[in-house]
């Protein structure tokens, strides 16, 4: 990804808002400019750490050619959730819906009281936790990655609105769990992240959608793939098994772990559906890795848990 400059882009002519911190006061763009070309390397590459996975990948490489931008269809339902007709059906969807624009730009604002008074009024809206992960955190993930994308915006600003959506939505995540009280007999679902998953915010999503539709949740963003992953699944019966996987070249690592579930008579019949910022991009490249489903959104998930028998 080629550095972006602040001020007038010269190819475009465009003006670029200077970079912002998250105390909503401009960053010393003289400091900046006074860093040599390998030092903006490390800022940028550092900054972007913190972007979540969906902005990531949306983004054109440093060639200039879009390595793995979205179909303009999966585009505009990972925008548009309620084109979907089970979507629109969710509880508070027009609430939801009603909050996406006010919501996107509070996380762009400089001032930082306005993401952080919209956190209470979420939560006051009573919008269920699978609602608020469909109709408002996906598509402004989404928008986020396609601000970048377009150019309108540069990646200071998507760092920290990427930032400010993380804090929300463990905000709201926690918020909710204290309201959800699974059935001792509910479905029961194990989550887990490859190693190069760095960017946890769809697996917290995920996370959200199944406890709100009433499953015992287990895992999530702190549990890699690995001997604890094994062992939890050997203790105890699971319905589903979630993987999200960062990066194309952990592919051979995700079939590996697949086939062991597969050769453990206790984890044999799980069900195993793989997500995260590789599969959205490259899809294909996971077909043949013996996982039941390949799902490229939490629409998707919240399809696949309907037909998970008991």
């Amino acid at each position: 990804m080629a550095y972006k400059e602040n001020g007038e882009n010269a190819a475009t002519g465009k003006d670029v808002s200077p970079p912002l911190a998250d105390n909503g006061q401009p960053s010393k763009a003289e400091e900046k400019n006074q860093l040599n070309s390998q030092d903006l390397s490390i800022l940028e590459h550092a900054i972007r750490e913190r972007v979540s996975g969906l902005v990531n990948d949306l983004h054109p490489d440093v060639n200039g050619q879009a390595s793995s931008l979205l179909s303009e269809t999966d585009l505009d339902f990972r925008l548009h959730p309620e084109l979907d007709a089970k979507a629109r059906q969710l509880p508070a969807a027009d609430k939801a819906i009603a909050f996406r624009e006010r919501f996107l730009k509070s996380l762009i604002d400089p001032d930082p009281r306005h993401h952080r008074e919209i956190i209470e009024e979420l939560l006051q809206a009573n919008i269920p936790m699978q609602t608020l992960a469909i109709h408002l955190f996906c598509p402004v993930a989404t928008q986020l990655g396609t601000y970048w994308c377009n150019d309108e915006t540069d990646f200071m600003q998507v760092a920290v609105a990427s930032t400010r959506l993380n804090t929300i939505v463990n905000h709201a995540t926690h918020a909710g769990a204290q309201l959800v009280n699974p059935h001792p007999s509910a479905k029961r679902v194990l989550l887990a992240r490859s190693h190069g998953t760095k960017h946890t915010l769809g697996v917290t999503l995920v996370r959200m959608c199944f406890r709100d539709m009433g499953w015992i949740v287990d895992g999530g963003a702190d549990m890699e793939i690995g001997d604890t992953l094994y062992m939890r699944l050997s203790s105890r019966p699971y319905h589903l098994l979630g993987l999200s996987i960062g990066q194309i070249e952990e592919t051979a690592d995700c079939k590996d772990a697949i086939e062991r579930c597969r050769s453990e008579p206790a984890t044999r019949d799980v069900k195993i559906a793989l997500g995260g910022a590789a599969v959205v991009t490259r899809p294909d490249e996971f077909q043949n890795t013996g996982a039941d489903v390949i799902a490229r959104s939490a629409l998707e998930v919240m399809h696949l848990a309907e037909y998970i028998p008991h």
